[in-house]
């Protein structure tokens, strides 16, 4: 059930990215591809096993001919939306004009929307010659042959490709909002990635648990029936048996870390006391060690997780995103202000009765999205992908979850989309701290002078109203 469920949402996922980009290339914004260069390198790593692919035009601005590429493996890929032979020329051409097989041996090109039904191998050969081998078969691709390697992954591997994809959706939707031809040019454009400010320190202990004794202790005592999977449920059980109840810390390579003192915050209960160090953040952050920017992503994400916990916004926790609850036992709606052009009122949660019998619950509705970090220049960022949660008891999801989903995707626009980022990105910026992780702005794209941005649409579509099927979980 858990391989089928993964499967499904990749399908749709990659389908709605594959139509949105369609969307853009219509309106002639063919360079959609520039957004999503970085997104795609963590899925084409894991699909292809290049474990140092990079965007080269970090390495030099506005590299010809290719965008990503690894040069230990020699593997290098051109990503477009523009699907003809004559792009798939001009790229092999630019690929042997720049002799990039000294450095690369395979070359792909990418498309982001679905690729011709075939391509002129003879044409493409008139332009390689002896010295290279390039398959038009085998090395254009688009994201459904993506979708297809990645079926090939262990299942663990696809739920994290399913989040990559997933990271790539937000900022397709972004793109498409803020290109639309309705919003008049020049203008500004606000994205979906919002500054964030990183804690200064980290704090490092070795654990000093033992993962059977801890086991056998949360069975006897906290009714503990599970078989834990992972090195993360054992700490968390751990703390619990030492009534410690936060989610703010990652625990790798037998450590752990987080943002706060380990002594005030009672972490130091499962740890080597001795062993405790403090680190600057940027040791993670500007380290070129994977496993050590993946420790502060994860980090970063569990900070948001405790301190949206006590703003009654829970983790759901298969697929890790966040979605809004009753703020107190019985309450059948919640609704949040937020500052917009203007102040506004929200509605995040709201109980559904069925329509036949309107003293049952059909099932309850949660503005939810996803929060994942990344750095981008010298920045780090959050980037907000919002969605809706169908449960059928307040945290476990409807059986009718995917087709109210569906529905209420139908019913917004990409101004829907825009405001409920913009709320979110409000939400959490009022959480700020003075030392720790802070939420500012939306990131600004500044494309001319601003003055005949349209006004905000406010509450074009809340999502409650409109999505009552009146159906019963």
């Amino acid at each position: 059930m858990r391989q089928l469920d993964v499967e499904n949402k990749l399908r749709d996922v990659v389908s709605r990215i594959m139509l949105q980009v369609e969307l853009a290339t219509s309106q002639g914004r063919t360079d959609i591809n520039l957004a999503l260069e970085d997104a795609l390198i963590p899925i084409l790593r894991s699909v292809y096993n290049l474990p140092q692919l990079i965007n080269l035009n970090r390495k030099q601005k506005n590299f010809p001919g290719i965008d990503l590429g690894d040069d230990h493996d020699r593997v290098c890929f051109q990503v477009t939306s523009t699907t003809s032979l004559e792009k798939v020329k001009a790229t092999v051409r630019q690929f042997m004009d720049r002799s990039y097989f000294n450095s690369f041996d395979e070359l792909y090109v990418l498309m982001l929307t679905k690729k011709q039904a075939s391509y002129s191998q003879a044409a493409v050969n008139e332009l390689v010659g002896d010295s290279f081998a390039f398959n038009c078969k085998k090395h254009i691709i688009d994201l459904a042959d993506l979708l297809g390697e990645v079926a090939k992954l262990r299942l663990a591997a696809q739920e994290r490709v399913l989040g990559e994809f997933q990271h790539i959706l937000g900022e397709v939707d972004a793109y498409i909002s803020y290109s639309s031809e309705t919003v008049a040019r020049p203008t500004a454009i606000t994205s979906n990635l919002q500054h964030i400010r990183l804690p200064a320190v980290v704090y490092v202990a070795e654990l000093t648990i033992d993962d059977k004794a801890v086991v056998a202790q949360a069975r006897q005592s906290l009714s503990y029936k599970r078989s834990p999977r992972g090195r993360t449920p054992i700490v968390k059980l751990a703390l619990l048996l030492n009534d410690i109840h936060t989610d703010a810390w990652v625990c790798h390579d037998n450590k752990l870390f987080t943002f706060h003192d380990m002594e005030a915050s009672g972490l130091v209960s499962i740890v080597d006391e001795g062993s405790i160090d403090q680190l600057e953040v940027a040791d993670l952050a500007d380290s070129t060690e994977i496993d050590n920017v993946n420790v502060l992503k994860q980090l970063l994400t569990a900070e948001a997780r405790e301190r949206l916990k006590q703003r009654h916004v829970r983790m759901q926790p298969r697929d890790r995103f966040f979605y809004f609850t009753a703020t107190e036992e019985g309450q059948t709606e919640r609704r949040e202000a937020w500052v917009g052009k203007r102040t506004s009122i929200r509605r995040v949660y709201g109980v559904k009765y069925q329509k036949k019998d309107p003293t049952k619950v059909a099932h309850h509705q949660h503005l939810s999205f996803n929060l994942t970090f990344s750095k981008l220049g010298d920045e780090w960022y959050a980037q907000i992908v919002p969605s809706w949660f169908y449960s059928y008891d307040g945290w476990r999801q409807s059986n009718w979850h995917d087709d109210l989903l569906s529905q209420q995707k139908r019913l917004e626009h990409n101004s829907s989309v825009r405001n409920l980022v913009r709320f979110v990105a409000h939400f959490l910026s009022a959480a700020d701290d003075d030392v720790g992780l802070a939420f500012g702005s939306l990131l600004e794209f500044n494309v001319g002078d601003a003055d005949n941005l349209a006004d905000d649409q406010e509450e074009i579509s809340d999502g409650f109203d409109e999505a009552d099927t009146g159906v019963a979980a």
